[in-house]
């Protein structure tokens, strides 16, 4: 009855403005509604979902001149902005000289959320998005909002899967580019061979691909080598482990003249940065030396003031959240200005955002606000961060966490010992801290310090038990680093642990050793390829197995060891 009397003002109300509309919005989203709904966002909420769940804000970028709002999301890699696309956003819009594309035909592969394509089209590309079907909503979406009416070309949206069947699909004759841009599409799937021989169809003579990746596996390390032996290759770009390249293709004669030009420029460019950066620094020597002891003293000065400073800021992380408490109720409803959201982030940091940007960092990227939940009576706070699985909200954490705060007599957390595996952004951790738990939640060392912050931030002055943070890899040798005569826990919780990663093995192995006679373990699990299948049902034969909760694809187990001493269901409170 809600949705039916909100669509009905939206109807009344259109021809009313803009004002009005963003005000209808603001009650949609507090209401956990949407008044800009794509097909994605119409679908069925599943039974699992927090029905007090909302994102506050969206991401918000500026690029070529304008604002640009992306909306993310949730349980699909595609639906999240990772670094790669930032980069290269970045390199089109202060390259715009070396690489016009105005007016060029712009094939985009693995659009994922649209940041890429949106840039590409408002700098005057014609642009056709491409990605997987159940990516497209999202991203079609994405792409509407933010170039109606800024653009010269309408950007049109594709669906793409990666293979050796696209001269059917995607004949050459019918379809040419003048660029073809990637980001991030390297990462860790098993179709790198398919998105190679995708990307060689598309590079046709005349055509420039333009491939953005930060490395992170070995097999990244191998799909470059064969990119360069497909294609005319140079960099473009590096920063670490980020780099760019540009690639043409190696039929027809095509020569390099291009890619010298531009690589000449971009070297005169870098040596006139130097050259005007040396002469800064001479000017800045001898000035120093004409103020002599004075201007020591002054920079004295400016050293203490600024250790002073961050010794503040270390405190102020988390003094954050209580100022934010008194506020609340006006920060909800009312959204920052960009100038107040990018002051907040530069005097504001905790110790995680203390680490230097790199150079291809938006310097206007803004993150408005966090996700908020409520579970256990508590409103929660998660910030999360880019460029790592561990550091998402997926979807199995908000299933597990409802399960958890709706199933108190059945699960009861009250003052027992309880071990998180691969704790992420710290939601289900921080639910079973506020249901009365002692816990310690685990993960890999770069996650650790997000993860403490959401800890602490969610945590202190509300709970019996003061969480832990402690790194867990997962594999063979735990009795050394985890001797189970020392550590012994009443639950070992996990969630979306299992996705496409290599080490299923060495989880089920730590599962296992942490999951000791008089241990109850509760996983939840989206399924989401094959692989899921296959540990589950090695789960159910190294285990004592029953389900707790089943939604589809989204399941909740419940387990306890096989050796000595079964511990049922009945016995969970």
């Amino acid at each position: 009855m809600i949705r039916e009397e909100t669509d009905e003002e939206e109807e009344e109300e259109e021809e009313e403005g803009d004002d009005e509309v963003n005000r209808e919005e603001a009650r949609g989203t507090e209401d956990g509604l949407c008044s800009e709904e794509s097909d994605v966002q119409t679908d069925k909420r599943p039974a699992w979902a927090p029905s007090v769940y909302y994102k506050v804000c969206k991401e918000v970028y500026y690029y070529a001149g304008q604002e640009i709002i992306i909306q993310e999301s949730l349980d699909s890699y595609a639906g999240m902005i990772w670094p790669a696309a930032l980069v290269l956003c970045k390199y089109l819009e202060t390259h715009c000289e070396q690489f016009s594309i105005l007016d060029k035909a712009v094939l985009e592969i693995g659009s994922g959320t649209g940041l890429l394509s949106i840039v590409a089209t408002l700098l005057g590309a014609w642009v056709t998005a491409t990605d997987l079907p159940d990516v497209l909503g999202n991203l079609r979406f994405n792409l509407s909002k933010n170039t109606r009416g800024r653009c010269r070309h309408t950007p049109q949206v594709a669906e793409l899967s990666w293979g050796y069947d696209l001269d059917h699909t995607y004949p050459k004759s019918l379809y040419h580019y003048d660029f073809v841009l990637a980001a991030d599409v390297v990462y860790h799937h098993d179709f790198l061979d398919e998105l190679l021989v995708t990307m060689k169809h598309f590079c046709q003579p005349g055509t420039t691909l333009i491939w953005a990746n930060k490395v992170r596996y070995k097999t990244d390390l191998t799909f470059t080598e064969s990119f360069k032996k497909t294609f005319h290759t140079s960099l473009l770009f590096e920063d670490g482990e980020m780099k760019i390249f540009m690639a043409t293709c190696r039929e027809g004669g095509i020569e390099r003249d291009l890619v010298e030009e531009i690589q000449d420029e971009l070297e005169k460019k870098q040596r006139e940065e130097e050259e005007e950066a040396g002469g800064r620094k001479a000017e800045e020597g001898e000035r120093e030396e004409e103020n002599g002891e004075e201007g020591e003293k002054e920079e004295m000065k400016e050293r203490c003031s600024q250790s002073s400073e961050q010794m503040n800021l270390k405190d102020e992380g988390y003094e954050e959240d209580e100022r934010d408490e008194k506020e609340k109720d006006d920060s909800r409803c009312t959204p920052a200005h960009d100038e107040d959201v990018i002051g907040e982030e530069d005097t504001k940091q905790t110790p995680v955002q203390q680490e230097s940007k790199p150079a291809w960092a938006p310097s206007l990227f803004a993150r408005n606000g966090k996700d908020i939940y409520h579970y256990a009576g508590q409103e929660i706070g998660i910030y999360e961060t880019i460029d790592s699985f561990g550091a998402v909200m997926w979807p199995a954490a908000l299933a597990l966490c409802s399960f958890l705060d709706t199933n108190r007599q059945r699960v009861n957390l009250l003052g027992k010992e309880v071990l998180e595996l691969g704790a992420g952004t710290g939601l289900v951790a921080i639910v079973a801290t506020l249901l009365g738990a002692s816990v310690t939640a685990t993960d890999l060392p770069f996650i650790l310090s997000n993860l403490t912050a959401n800890l602490m931030r969610n945590t202190r002055g509300r709970c019996r038990h003061t969480p832990q943070v402690a790194e867990l890899s997962w594999g063979y040798d735990l009795d050394h680093t985890y001797p189970k005569s020392v550590y012994h826990y009443d639950f070992v919780l996990a969630a979306d642990v299992v996705y496409h990663h290599d080490f299923l093995d060495e989880l089920l192995v730590t599962m296992k050793h942490f999951c000791q006679p008089g241990t109850t373990l509760i996983w939840a699990n989206k399924v989401r390829f094959e692989t899921d299948l296959t540990f589950t049902e090695n789960f159910k034969k190294t285990f004592h197995t029953s389900v707790l909760f089943d939604d589809g694809d989204m399941k909740i187990f419940m387990a306890t060891c096989r050796e000595r001493g079964r511990k049922r269901e009945g016995d969970l409170a």
